[in-house]
């Protein structure tokens, strides 16, 4: 009796706080791109948490909820006010031949099924329209900031927690041994609040690199100073992951934004890369680990016959016949894909890509980053302040999705993939209010303002 007290009491405080929620963010459609930023690194934590299977849907249910609330509120220029300045998003056309290929190729290759494939993949570009539609404010930008580095921070916290506690007190509590609860070498793989250790590792390098950036810009504010004294911290929470895409993109990272902007670090930075350098030989558990040929070799024993499918495949084999969606479908179809004994689960986002869409949408993904970098990187020189710095991390993870992509499916690991998009929104968020702010004419400056937007065309 008392239990079910408890359960109803719950089930009413959930029931209020969501109609605050909901509520709040009708009038302010920005409030939910914060909210599910903040919180989807959580989302691994329903796996232990007592909560019915539909709860797991939450993340798609705020995003499409904050998006028809942007549709709502979006703003109206009256006739005779000058409309708001748009900027060109150089990466978009790109991504219309992705999307479009790729929404073309999972139908025509599975039919209605094939939504499951363009929900994994494209789902969060709706970030991109909630964002135009809602632009952020620099306030929102600092906020934002603020969720990834407190985020990154925390998750490190629960990371370093859970090597302390070791596997047998995270089965105790409910994660599965094997599934979430991995071991490599005998170490533990920790994996936080996520539902793996490859996004809690990916996340804290996202972390790093954009907050890192934003932090090195101006050391000075204290959020900014305290992020930087804990980084080390969150390098070794990382690091506990064992997650090779995760150092490799931080490396990269690292190295491009001392080159584009922070050059007076080179020099500690090399000198702190020569001492793990010749501390690594000494500590043969962690060597093994990190350096096991087995991986490459696991890696690279299906690749001849991947690259004969790519051969006879020119168009692939359509969108979600490999990787996290083609369980889903095969579940659904009763069948496997590619006449493999099992649904092939590449470690290589080019090698998942080509496969499923071939060489058209390989090279559609790969102007998408480039193209990308190059416009991040450009603004990160012509933007003030801290929005200059911010455009610098996003370039930075741009980069290190680049090579991250060579050893995991990156923009298949949830929630890197809801970052990936909502970093490139608030990048032309900024562009655009710059651009509203210094590129006007006399005329233009004594016509009312109006809300920055980015365009696509």
């Amino acid at each position: 009796m008392i239990t079910t007290a408890i359960a109803v009491l719950a089930a009413l405080v959930v029931a209020i706080a969501a109609v605050i929620v909901a509520r709040a963010v009708y009038f302010r459609p920005q409030l939910g791109v914060l909210l599910l930023a903040a919180f989807v690194p959580l989302n691994g934590l329903l796996v232990i948490l007592p909560l019915p299977g539909f709860v797991s849907g939450w993340k798609e249910g705020l995003l499409l909820y904050t998006l028809i609330c942007a549709w709502l509120r979006r703003r109206r220029v009256p006739a005779g006010e000058v409309a708001a300045p748009t900027i060109l998003l150089p990466w978009w056309p790109a991504a219309a031949l992705f999307v479009v290929f790729g929404v073309a190729s999972a139908l025509i290759s599975f039919g209605v099924i094939g939504f499951v494939g363009i929900k994994v993949t494209f789902f969060y570009l709706l970030l991109v329209v909630v964002l135009w539609l809602a632009p952020f404010d620099a306030r929102d930008r600092d906020r934002l900031v603020s969720v990834l580095m407190g985020m990154g921070a925390f998750t490190s916290l629960v990371g370093i927690a859970q090597l302390l506690a070791g596997p047998a007190f995270l089965v105790s509590l409910g994660y599965e041994y094997g599934t979430q609860v991995r071991t490599s070498g005998g170490l533990l793989r920790v994996f936080s609040t996520f539902n793996l250790p490859f996004p809690f590792g990916l996340y804290v390098m996202l972390s790093l690199l954009v907050g890192g950036a934003v932090a090195l810009a101006n050391p000075s504010r204290r959020r900014n100073l305290l992020f930087l004294c804990f980084a080390p911290v969150m390098v070794v929470a990382m690091s506990t992951a064992i997650v090779r895409a995760a150092i490799l993109g931080l490396a990269v990272g690292a190295i491009y934004m001392i080159v584009i902007r922070f050059r007076a670090l080179a020099a500690p930075v090399i000198a702190v890369a020569v001492l793990i350098g010749a501390i690594l030989p000494f500590v043969p558990t962690i060597t093994s680990v990190f350096f096991s040929s087995s991986s490459l070799n696991e890696r690279s024993g299906r690749w001849n016959e991947v690259i004969e499918k790519i051969r006879t495949h020119p168009f692939g084999e359509g969108l979600g016949s490999s990787g996290a969606a083609a369980d889903r479908i095969s579940t659904a179809q009763g069948t496997v894909f590619s006449g493999l004994s099992t649904n092939y689960q590449p470690d290589n986002y080019y090698v998942k890509t080509a496969l499923e869409l071939g060489p058209i949408g390989l090279w559609a993904v790969i102007a998408l980053l480039l193209s990308s970098l190059l416009w991040c990187t450009r603004l990160s020189r012509t933007l003030p302040g801290q929005d200059g710095a911010l455009t610098l991390g996003v370039g930075a993870s741009i980069v290190a999705s680049l090579f991250a992509s060579l050893v995991a499916t990156y923009f298949e690991i949830f929630p890197i993939d809801v970052y990936f998009w909502l970093l490139l929104g608030v990048v032309g968020c900024a562009a655009a209010q710059h651009e509203s702010s210094t590129g006007r004419s006399p005329s233009d400056r004594a016509a009312p303002a109006s809300r920055p937007t980015f365009a696509s065309s």
